[in-house]
């Protein structure tokens, strides 16, 4: 029987930039000196505070896993590895992109240093419902309620420009928006 898997906006998330890394291959890059590694393998790393310090255990093949494969793969170093301060270090290891979630009360999810060698780290914000401007097909704007959050990202800037950063963050958004029913 397999275990039951919560999909919380943080599994999305995941899903959606683990699906956008192998489009966007220097946002998975790596710093060795002077040169730039590509990275053939997307491993996300999740940061999870907590009271005793910071690990970040790392989803392996995160591409390859659907929507419930990455909920189950956040609640598996989530609930054991971390609090029962059991990792193995394969649990942590090879990490080519981070996410972190620095609190859920925090409405902006600030900026964060990127875990060399990686070149950079998604920061997820509060994500709550607030007012937004809506368009209808027949161009009439209204206001509705919306589930809304802010993404940031931090990257070093020897491999990322501004221009891939956005571009990335760009694509996490829309598949975001447009999440296809049969990626669960």
């Amino acid at each position: 029987m397999r275990a039951r898997a919560n999909l919380t906006f943080l599994a999305f998330i995941a899903k959606a930039c683990a699906e956008n890394l192998r489009t966007h291959p220097v946002v998975n890059a790596a710093v060795s000196g002077d040169s730039t590694i590509y990275r053939s393998e997307i491993n996300v790393g999740i940061a999870v505070a907590l009271d005793w310090g910071l690990i970040v255990p790392v989803i392996k093949h995160a591409d390859e896993l659907s929507l419930i494969g990455i909920a189950r793969a956040i609640q598996r170093p989530g609930r054991a590895c971390p609090h029962q301060r059991s990792c193995l270090p394969n649990d942590i290891q090879r990490g080519t992109f981070t996410i972190t979630n620095p609190a859920a009360s925090a409405r902006s999810p600030g900026f964060r240093s990127s875990t060399s060698p990686q070149v950079a780290i998604l920061g997820v914000g509060a994500i709550e419902k607030r007012p937004k401007v809506v368009t209808a097909a027949d161009g009439t704007e209204s206001i509705a309620i919306r589930t809304m959050g802010m993404l940031t990202m931090s990257y070093d800037h020897r491999v990322v420009d501004g221009a891939d950063a956005d571009k990335f963050l760009a694509d996490v958004k829309k598949l975001l928006q447009e999440f296809p029913e049969g990626a669960v």
